[in-house]
């Protein structure tokens, strides 16, 4: 175990204080300790005490309204004092191996956003990034099109001679290295978003100022939301919402067509299931595309 004089901690809380107390021992435990843990505490029912375990200084910060997980992080990020930070989600834990060997070359070049190799606690990999930006066109024609789109544009993960941190176009937000200077260069998250596509969003502006996007290779968290869970329909709502405008803040031309081309596919959707549910017992999908055509009503709200 190390300790990492340069590096803070930081994390938010939110309704889940002994999950967040599970990462921070399994980091104590198998990583070390860091020069600072920052705690953001957004809203929870009960406040959050400080771990009696932890063998850094912590410090706890409370939101007395719920912001979200993109304010608090900002909040949590924004309150580092060294010049680099580790933003780690409460349902990650934290695994022996060589984390100092992923930061030392994190810190040598220019790189503003890494995350690690993850595993769900079942077992499940999961890619630390995420798959190139979709044209807007194969987002609106729906799960089966932009599925086979993926089959045939996978995320390249490029690596200079010698270095075990691959190049990526975005990267998650779960468990990343953050250097504070890129960071606060770009302004930090868009509070626009609420979580989905904020780490897409993130790594597109770091790219945009000429830092780099990665994924540490060469070590391995477990993390609870690993393995492809999707939540419910208020998440994909959400996906929705967040994608759309994404897709219109980077490219502007399909402002004119996206959200239409969006409602005549969820159209689509909802007259297919409503005329075969006569014949099925699940009625769940037709509740679910009911919902998503009010949804591109709403703006996915």
């Amino acid at each position: 175990m190390s300790d990492f004089e340069d590096l803070t901690l930081a994390t938010t809380v939110h309704n889940n204080a002994e999950m967040s107390a599970a990462m921070l021992r399994s980091f104590a435990e198998h990583v070390g300790s860091v020069a600072e843990i920052v705690i953001v505490d957004d809203a929870s029912a009960a406040p959050v005490e400080s771990p009696a375990f932890a063998n850094s200084r912590v410090r706890i910060l409370r939101n007395e309204t719920a912001q979200g997980f993109c304010k608090a992080s900002d909040r949590a990020l924004r309150e580092a004092r060294t010049d680099f930070a580790l933003l780690v989600d409460a349902d990650v834990l934290f695994q022996p191996g060589d984390f100092r060997g992923g930061y030392s070359e994190f810190r040598r070049d220019n790189w503003a956003w890494v995350n690690f190799r993850q595993v769900s606690f079942a077992g499940v990999p999961q890619n630390a990034f995420e798959q190139p930006l979709m044209p807007p066109l194969i987002f609106a024609a729906g799960n089966q099109v932009f599925s086979l789109w993926e089959k045939f544009h996978p995320p390249l993960l490029q690596r200079r001679n010698g270095e075990r941190i691959a190049e990526v176009e975005a990267a998650h937000s779960s468990c990343t290295l953050v250097n504070m200077h890129a960071f606060r260069a770009i302004g930090g998250f868009d509070p626009w978003y609420a979580q989905c596509q904020s780490d897409i969003e993130i790594s597109l502006r770091f790219r945009d100022r000429g830092y780099r996007v990665g994924v540490d290779t060469g070590y391995e968290v477990r993390h609870e939301g690993a393995g492809g869970r999707t939540g419910n329909l208020s998440r994909v709502l959400d996906l929705y919402r967040a994608r759309v405008h994404l897709y219109e803040q980077t490219n502007r031309s399909c402002r004119i067509y996206l959200r239409p081309l969006l409602f005549a596919r969820h159209t689509l959707e909802l007259a297919w299931f409503a005329a075969t549910a006569p014949f099925s017992r699940d009625r769940s999908k037709l509740r679910s595309r009911v919902q998503m055509w009010k949804g591109a009503l709403s703006g996915y709200r």
